[in-house]
């Protein structure tokens, strides 16, 4: 029992490893080497667990399907029992999943193999956790007459997809070039051309930009 509890621990460490390995370096530049080594062990013991580094990448995807499928579900079970709408699942659920990216080297790593694996293996892209959560509550606010006159689910799905994956990409690159020019709190500080604070703060100037044009007007949420 012992050898078998050391075995699963090593196989998860193995796997915590990887993910930052995967989330850091991208799929391509990611050695079973250099996972070994983040993960302090020998590439022997590596290849007992996981054999290929693509083994390894079905894994950590695997791991980080679960966490963000835990983390959307959650956020929207919060709002039960208070009068939570689909919008409002909506902005919770995509505040919680950028915490997650903020804070979870898995979930990241996740979304990279995702982006740069789903021409070899479409499945990694396929059925997305939140990607999903996303568009069924989109469905939900357009039955609740939450959305404005002609805006389609399919499209405000599609839209905060790109929102969301633009923040987690911009937590890769937080100082990215000047003609990005993001609009920024303090006018002082406008020329950086950047969007500054937190990923959370920014999505949340995001969503107040917006929500206008997304929500009926009878519907909308005071302060939104």
């Amino acid at each position: 029992m012992a050898i078998q509890q050391r075995a699963e621990r090593t196989r998860q460490e193995i796997l915590s490893a990887a993910a930052r390995v995967f989330d850091r370096h991208g799929y391509e530049r990611a050695s079973l080497a250099r996972i070994a080594g983040e993960a302090r062990v020998t590439t022997g013991a590596l290849v007992f667990h996981f054999a290929t580094k693509a083994e390894l990448a079905t894994a950590v995807h695997g791991r980080a399907h679960a966490v963000t499928r835990i983390t959307v579900e959650s956020a929207c079970l919060s709002t039960e029992g208070v009068g939570g709408t689909a919008i409002d699942k909506l902005v919770i659920a995509t505040h919680a999943l950028i915490r997650l990216f903020e804070t979870d080297p898995t979930a990241r790593a996740g979304e990279r193999l995702a982006r740069e694996l789903q021409l070899a293996d479409p499945g990694f892209s396929r059925d997305c956790p939140w990607r999903r959560e996303v568009a069924r509550l989109a469905r939900y606010a357009e039955a609740e007459k939450a959305l404005r006159p002609g805006v389609d689910a399919t499209a405000v799905a599609a839209l905060i997809g790109y929102v969301i994956t633009g923040v987690e990409l911009e937590m890769r690159c937080p100082n990215g070039p000047s003609d990005e020019c993001w609009p920024a709190d303090d006018p002082r500080s406008a020329d950086s051309g950047a969007l500054h604070g937190p990923a959370e703060q920014r999505l949340d100037r995001i969503w107040k930009l917006i929500l206008p044009g997304l929500v009926h007007p009878a519907g909308r949420r005071p302060g939104a």
